[in-house]
């Protein structure tokens, strides 16, 4: 597995952690106050330093395990698999974007539009990591 291949795994699955227990924590009975925009903020704090705990422990571990790799410049199919990845994200974060837009018409609380902004970055970013861990299993 490549060293790239490997920060992805630890991109994704620290990516599901984090989020996954921030979407599903969230106390949702308190979104229409003003206690839900500092729940959304207060909730923000652990999963940004989960994210960050997660990939500088990946990055340094397998740097050390593989000094070779980590300082390895990325081949042309690794950009490859980037920009296919990041193309392949570009679309649902353009059509969560309009869902906000579109949403903004349904007076949504303050912290339900931070969810739903939220939500759709969380789902491009699992789209364009997850696709590129794809191609590094099909190898194009």
């Amino acid at each position: 597995m490549a060293f790239n291949e490997k920060l992805h795994w630890a991109s994704f699955l620290a990516l599901i952690a984090a989020f996954g227990w921030y979407f599903l924590s969230y106390p949702y009975q308190i979104i229409d106050t003003p206690a839900g925009v500092a729940a959304v903020a207060g909730m923000l704090v652990p999963v940004t330093i989960i994210i960050v705990v997660v990939m500088t422990a990946t990055a340094v571990f397998l740097a050390i395990r593989s000094p070779k790799d980590a300082n390895m410049k990325g081949d042309e199919r690794e950009r490859n698999f980037h920009i296919r990845g990041t193309h392949l994200a570009y679309y649902p974060l353009v059509i969560g974007m309009w869902g906000n837009m579109i949403a903004m018409f349904y007076r949504l609380s303050v912290a339900e539009h931070l969810n739903l902004l939220i939500a759709t970055i969380v789902v491009a970013e699992l789209i364009r990591v997850g696709s590129q861990l794809y191609y590094y299993r099909r190898g194009y």
